[in-house]
């Protein structure tokens, strides 16, 4: 027997597939390369199934990549000076045994509602979210990643990021 596809979900959207928080982390991904592809550079989506290093991608610079984890949230406020995100010791593990970097980044939305987070008028589509980052195959035993608001993810952040994996050689 197969079931029917949901013509609407509890929002109204059509045909939706994903939960609430599947979304969210699609949302956060793809604003990710959004940014990534802003620079030029490439970037890697790890399979869902193989994600076994605790990242979800990696950006692919000229001379080797960095890794990258991305966590999606509305429960902090764009603004502000910092977010803390819980890490698991599992992640910690992983990040710690690359030598190559490892950036956690945080796509922050202000708001939880789908419909708010891209907005569609006459002089285009915005995005409405800023994403944060910090490295962290360094972090130690601290189980809370601190996220300083200073350190926001644009194109020109990627190329802080290529001289620290430069640096690696």
């Amino acid at each position: 027997m197969t079931l029917p596809l949901q013509r609407e979900d509890s929002d109204g959207y059509p045909m939706a597939t994903l939960s609430p928080n599947g979304a969210k982390g699609r949302f956060g991904v793809s604003y990710v390369r959004s940014i990534v592809s802003q620079a030029g550079v490439g970037f890697t989506e790890t399979s869902p199934d193989e994600d076994v290093l605790a990242v979800d991608g990696s950006v692919d610079f000229a001379i080797a990549s960095a890794r990258i984890q991305v966590k999606c949230s509305s429960r902090f406020s764009i603004s502000g000076s910092s977010a803390t995100w819980h890490s698991e010791l599992h992640w910690r593990e992983r990040w710690s045994a690359c030598a190559l970097p490892v950036y956690f980044v945080l796509v922050i939305m202000d708001f939880d509602d789908r419909a708010e987070w891209i907005r569609h008028d006459d002089r285009g589509t915005r995005q409405t979210a800023a994403a944060f980052w910090v490295r962290v195959n360094q972090l130690g035993e601290d189980q809370k990643i601190h996220v300083p608001k200073t350190q926001r993810l644009t194109a020109e952040s990627l190329n802080l990021w290529a001289k620290e994996v430069e640096e690696c050689f």
